[in-house]
């Protein structure tokens, strides 16, 4: 953010080959901002970025592929000038905070203070004499005077740097910490440092002997801090998704903010209860509140992936599948585990890599009948297994075979008597739970794509499917032919539908980021949402019908609220 506070600049990581642009918003209206600017110069990444002390400039520095330091004029947006950065990675700009003609770069083996003449178009670079001691520099800091510089290093330590001479004057704490000094600001109003460690370490460090005066840890390694006008709290950001507020005196933490730091994979409400949702992403499962979106049960199974989530009817549970091929219950309240069951689908099935991009292991999808007396689920094996399920024993009942690639999604109807199964291998097959012959395929829907999902019209009269054919498809659930096919995206693969409970109208989510609201009967999309910058993994519609909750691969949550009338549309 400019010193003015009126511009914000962001960098892009994109793929090899492809520019990443810098974009500069005008956020004095934070309620409305508005992009500037789109800077398109650095190849691949845009590893660091900041604006100088009068807002006028902005200076980016590209990743190890581009390696330049860029000087932009904020105003037009047009580049001055640019220089390599240095031999070898640089990894952090700032400027002065007396002069918009002087900036310092760091990173591997180098610390460079940098002289800016706008008027020749010249950046002039002097290199930082740190004598005996080699470092590679990660963060910097300079004092309200510019007489100091500080710069944290990949080691742990901090090296204090006379601008002047351009020479080191000492390096300290002596106990370094853990896994890098990634972020460090300088506290005016105590003219103290703030320091934080790649490891989730937080200290304020004297500006003399460099020596710690205060210490405490928080979940993640720190990414960022910021400092308010009056030096007394600050934000700190992990790369665990994690925001703390911190009170500087004592360093006490209190979690303002969170979410998943990995890919979500699932979400889901319990039955007949808005107020609360269940989402998944990596080793986590996390319980939210829907209104303050805070939240309210954390549980985590390291070293493994959850891939599908759900509840029970009656809510007394959190059922769960894994990436090593397990399925644990968990209690809703408590986040104690109640069972498990292992070996409830190999580890890694056939045509594992079919499914896309994403690769999916284990236990891929878990749907609880309509009793609560079994559990259906579904793995990377192909496979579809009937489970008796109460907390003294888990016994397989039926274990289903036709498939031949991952299964991605179970329905069942509302007498337990169905179920269909939605899998990469091009086919949804429907299967009979009860009956004569029971634990047998009924009926095949057949399509030249992934299905990534299947789900049942309330009635039961029809079956909603969608994958990577990037349509909607309407099924007849008695014959199994198609009835309707809706083209849904022009970009990317379906890949979550979510009917609402009359069975009006249905969300959707989609590889290209967008949540779309639309009418059953029409099979037109009334509403749009953009908000993910990843693909959309899961989404559904709350059973008051008032909000749809969808997650996204970024690990981001989002809420929408279900327009007025669109039950009627």
């Amino acid at each position: 953010m400019s010193a003015d506070q009126t511009r914000l600049a962001s960098g892009q990581r994109s793929h090899m080959g492809f520019l990443a642009d810098v974009i500069v918003w005008d956020i004095s209206d934070i309620k409305a901002p508005a992009m500037l600017h789109k800077l398109s110069l650095h190849k691949v990444e845009v590893q660091s970025l900041a604006f100088s002390c009068d807002s006028s400039f902005l200076a980016t520095v590209g990743g190890q592929d581009d390696n330049n330091l860029v000087i932009w004029d904020v105003a037009t947006g047009m580049a001055i000038c640019g220089s390599p950065a240095s031999h070898d990675a640089t990894l952090v700009v700032a400027w002065h905070n007396t002069t918009p003609f002087a900036l310092v770069t760091g990173g591997l083996r180098q610390l460079r203070m940098w002289s800016f003449d706008a008027e020749n178009r010249k950046v002039r670079p002097k290199e930082v004499f740190t004598g005996k001691e080699v470092r590679d520099f990660i963060s910097v800091a300079m004092d309200p005077s510019d007489a100091f510089l500080y710069a944290g290093t990949k080691s742990g330590d901090v090296i204090k740097v006379e601008t002047g001479s351009k020479r080191m004057v000492t390096a300290g704490p002596r106990k370094r910490l853990k896994e890098g000094v990634s972020s460090i600001q300088y506290n005016a109003a105590t003219n103290q440092l703030l320091v934080g460690s790649g490891a989730g370490e937080l200290a304020v460090l004297s500006t003399e002997e460099l020596a710690p005066l205060a210490f405490t840890n928080v979940m993640g390694g720190v990414a960022s801090l910021a400092l308010d006008s009056h030096g007394e709290f600050f934000f700190a950001g992990t790369v665990e998704a994690n925001l703390y507020l911190v009170q500087y005196d004592g360093l006490v933490a209190e979690l303002k903010g969170t979410s998943h730091a990995s890919p979500i994979t699932d979400v889901v409400f319990p039955r007949a209860y808005s107020e609360l949702f269940a989402s998944c992403g990596g080793s986590d499962i996390r319980v939210w509140h829907a209104a303050s979106l805070s939240e309210l049960l954390r549980i985590q199974v390291p070293n493994v992936t959850c891939n599908a989530i759900a509840f029970p009817p009656d809510g007394t549970s959190i059922l769960s599948g894994w990436s090593d091929g397990k399925v644990r219950s968990f209690g809703p309240q408590s986040g104690n585990l109640k069972y498990v069951i292992n070996d409830a689908h190999r580890l890694t099935g056939m045509g594992n890599a079919s499914g896309g991009t994403v690769q999916i292991n284990g236990v891929t999808a878990v749907t609880p009948t309509n009793d609560g007396r079994r559990l259906l689920t579904g793995g990377a094996d192909g496979k579809v297994r009937v489970w008796a399920v109460s907390k003294a024993q888990q016994v397989m009942v039926a274990s289903m075979q036709e498939h031949k690639g991952p299964i991605f999604s179970i329905a069942i109807r509302a007498n337990d008597s169905e179920c269909v199964s939605a899998s990469a291998d091009g086919s949804c097959i429907v299967w009979a739970l009860a009956g004569l012959t029971p634990y047998t395929r009924v009926g095949v829907l057949f399509a030249p794509q992934f299905f990534k999902c299947a789900v049942y019209l309330p009635d039961e009269s029809q079956i909603l499917t969608c994958g990577t054919d990037r349509k909607v498809t309407y099924w007849d659930s008695t014959d199994f032919s198609q009835i309707r096919v809706v083209d849904a995206s022009e970009e990317a693969e379906m890949t979550s539908l979510h009917i609402s409970g009359d069975g009006t109208f249905f969300a959707s989510g989609s590889a290209d980021r967008r949540v779309k609201l639309w009418s059953y009967d029409e099979g037109v999309a009334y509403c749009v949402g953009n908000a993910h910058s990843s693909a959309v993994a899961a989404i559904k519609i709350s059973p008051d019908e008032q909000t749809v909750v969808s997650v996204g691969r970024e690990g981001g949550i989002n809420i929408w609220r279900v327009p007025e009338g669109m039950g009627a549309a």
